[in-house]
């Protein structure tokens, strides 16, 4: 549902589909207010003659009342990123509690569709964040469009950003002020602008997290579901202000259910030359417990010889590893799904609480994986990447290096699906396992 800043359609919002339980549920509590307001009003009427009112003073005096009435103070304006309000999508827990479900997620259309708060039940703690994020009001105040954010910088600490239309950092020969860098792309000179990494702040210079973080779309689209919802909003991105060659245009969605959330990325070409194209996700998933030192981490086996680095030995074990004091920041190139997933899995483990949760590379087209862990931070972010490159841009999976340019009319699609379990049962929540069934990369 889309939420209102302010106003009954807060508390009652107004049905949209008889599909929801959500809003079959509150509909009756919408009707019970609305008569109730209608009877005080008709017996007001009735018994103010009785003390020598005349009849229709009633409503009358309702109506000064509210007028008048100055105690209760005007609720505050809702925060705005880019110009838009956040969209939150809800729904009713199903079941009684003996199994964890997703509640909530929000995202900002205004800021490229950042995902700032993802929610879930879990048994035992009620609802929870799952994203290590500032509050909503936190973030309003760091996405100031100017300064630190003036190229959407603060997407990439505030929950979860979408990396379009390159993935991994670029590098390339800084400008002589710092704040560019101009970048060979595939043949093409561009001018990207300089991001300092907030998880390495020593790291070099370099163009990161893509160019989708500061732009506004028009009114997102809102579809209710018989067990949630989805929220949807498109980005004609064009050149990205000069900063990238050909012409695209970006569709981002977000699909709520209580198993599931599903995320897509549609990238298509509206140009008229080949354009490369990568797309990802960084967000920075909470260790709900704060106890990282016993938080587990499994890694997806990869066919990709020697990029796994010494740092990330025994996580692609079956029951993976703790991470302990560990450093981790580990790029993975063409994994494959083990037995019973859905597609290559990273698998986050909090045994202190029973909290398990899957991010699941459900297209073909996410054919690399960034895990990065930095030691002493209750957080672990982890990035699946369509069309993985290095930092001159060349890619990194040798045997589909031709998928990085898209061709005029074709669209690069990247869906990524997290599924929340219990360590204790190994049983996904309200799912059986299923063959690994990966979405056309073009369709």
């Amino acid at each position: 549902m889309y939420e209102e800043s302010n106003g009954l359609s807060e508390i009652f919002p107004a049905p949209r589909s008889t599909g929801s339980q959500f809003f079959r549920l509150q509909t009756p509590l919408r009707n019970g207010l609305r008569n109730g307001l209608i009877a005080l009003t008709f017996s007001s009427s009735l018994l103010l003659p009785g003390l020598g009112c005349k009849r229709g003073d009633g409503a009358a005096a309702l109506k000064r009342f509210a007028s008048t009435d100055d105690s209760v103070p005007a609720p505050p304006a809702a925060p705005k990123f880019g110009g838009q309000e956040a969209l939150t999508l809800k729904r009713l827990q199903t079941y009684t509690g003996e199994v964890p479900e997703f509640t909530a997620i929000t995202v900002l259309p205004g800021r490229g569709m950042d995902i700032a708060s993802i929610k879930a039940f879990l048994p035992g703690r009620g609802e929870t964040e799952l994203l290590n994020a500032p509050s909503l009001s936190q973030i309003a105040a760091l996405m100031t469009g100017t300064g630190a954010d003036s190229h959407g910088e603060a997407n990439a600490t505030a929950g979860g950003a979408f990396l379009v239309p390159f993935a991994n950092p670029l590098a390339g020969a800084v400008s002589a002020d710092g704040k560019n860098l101009a970048v060979n792309v595939h043949g093409k000179s561009v001018s990207l602008p300089v991001v300092i990494d907030p998880d390495r702040p020593a790291a070099p210079p370099m163009a990161r997290f893509g160019l989708l973080s500061p732009m506004s779309t028009s009114i997102p689209q809102i579809n209710t579901m018989p067990d949630g919802s989805e929220g949807r909003a498109t980005y004609e991105t064009g050149n990205f202000g000069g900063h990238w060659p050909g012409k695209l245009q970006v569709t981002v969605s977000a699909l709520l259910s209580g198993r599931a959330i599903d995320l897509l990325i549609s990238s298509t070409n509206i140009g008229s030359e080949p354009v490369p194209v990568s797309s990802g996700w960084y967000p920075r998933l909470a260790i709900p417990s704060g106890n990282r030192a016993q938080a587990t981490v499994r890694l997806p086996k990869t066919s990709t010889a020697g990029n796994l680095s010494s740092s990330s030995d025994g996580f692609n074990a079956r029951q993976g590893k703790a991470l302990g004091a560990q450093d981790l920041d580990v790029t993975l190139v063409n994994p494959k799904p083990s037995l019973f997933d859905n597609g290559p899995t990273v698998e986050l483990r909090d045994p202190a609480i029973d909290y398990g949760l899957r991010v699941v590379g459900m297209s073909a087209s996410i054919n690399g994986i960034r895990v990065l862990a930095p030691a002493g931070k209750n957080w672990i972010v982890v990035s699946p990447v369509a069309n993985p490159t290095d930092s001159s841009g060349k890619p990194l999976d040798a045997e589909n290096a031709n998928d990085l340019m898209l061709a005029p009319g074709k669209t690069l699609q990247w869906r990524v699906r997290l599924e929340l379990f219990m360590p204790s049962t190994q049983v996904k929540a309200a799912n059986d396992a299923s063959t690994f069934t990966p979405v056309s990369a073009r369709p």
